[in-house]
């Protein structure tokens, strides 16, 4: 059964420039051996096969494509691509500018020489998708949108291209240091909580002793102490509001307010009360 052929294209309704704009989104049942190029294109312009088979050629290499494939036209590449004559493709696209998109492509490890992705493609198609009905209802959040659609997109591919994440360039020392901050910033998103370094170590994946070893070595103070800085510094801000005392330990991490006066006393030489009779 021949299929009929079908074009639609949804615009930005009112794209800025920036370091990402999304310029419209798309999708096509194409006619047998439907062709486009040889050309040249001044954005970039991403293709994901919904069914059908066809191929992609740029830098005088040949790909062939069939469905769940991508295939990314970067700018200023001389480029011609076809769909088949006795099974021709059906495709949804969306085309991008900025260089956003270009950091995004090259953390994916897409490239002109690299230009095929393959897998990923259900959330990507449904991200498309979701683009297309966003221009389409042209409302003025439709950046933001559109945006958070494509990102999902990108998160595929690169997850399909690239399983194990990025090629490993940092050095050991580098390395520890993320970890380290990794770490540091778990303390600060939990601060306010009743935490344990060892509930830390498993979380992030590591034996509390080498963590513990790593922390102390990157940032120059053990987890304990750092968690207590945060927790103090916290609290001398919160004294300073129309709270009690047993509110201000609550939050900053401690659940018996007797401990978190002992606390506060030892690390400031006063009590919660004489530092709020003070300031």
């Amino acid at each position: 059964m021949r299929r009929r052929p079908v074009t639609i294209t949804a615009v930005h309704p009112s794209p800025k420039p920036g370091p990402l704009t999304i310029l419209f989104a798309g999708h096509s049942q194409t006619l047998p051996e439907h062709r486009m190029g040889p050309q040249r294109l001044d954005y970039i312009l991403i293709h994901t096969v919904i069914e059908g088979t066809g191929w992609y050629r740029c830098r005088d290499r040949h790909y062939d494509l069939g469905a769940g494939d991508s295939f990314v036209i970067l700018p200023e590449e001389m480029h011609s691509y076809q769909a088949s004559a006795d099974n021709p493709w059906r495709y949804r696209w969306v085309a991008i500018r900025g260089s956003e998109a270009e950091r995004w492509l090259a953390a994916a490890g897409i490239d002109a020489d690299n230009p095929i992705l393959r897998g990923g493609s259900d959330t990507a198609l449904k991200a498309m998708h979701e683009i297309e009905r966003t221009f389409r209802k042209k409302e003025w959040t439709a950046d933001w949108e559109a945006e958070a659609h494509l990102k999902l997109a990108f998160s595929a591919w690169a997850k399909a291209n690239r399983p194990a994440g990025p090629p490993v360039t940092a050095s050991k020392k580098s390395i520890a240091a993320a970890e380290a901050d990794r770490a540091a910033r778990w303390l600060q998103a939990e601060a306010s909580s009743p935490v344990s370094i060892a509930r830390m170590a498993q979380e992030l994946g590591y034996h509390r002793t080498y963590l513990t070893k790593l922390f102390h070595q990157e940032i120059g103070v053990s987890p304990v102490r750092y968690l207590q800085q945060l927790r103090m510094d916290r609290a001398k801000l919160l004294l300073l509001e129309p709270l009690s005392v047993e509110e201000v330990a609550r939050s900053v991490g401690y659940e018996d307010p007797l401990y978190f006066s002992k606390s506060f006393k030892k690390w400031f030489g006063m009590t919660p009360t004489d530092y709020r009779k003070r300031t």
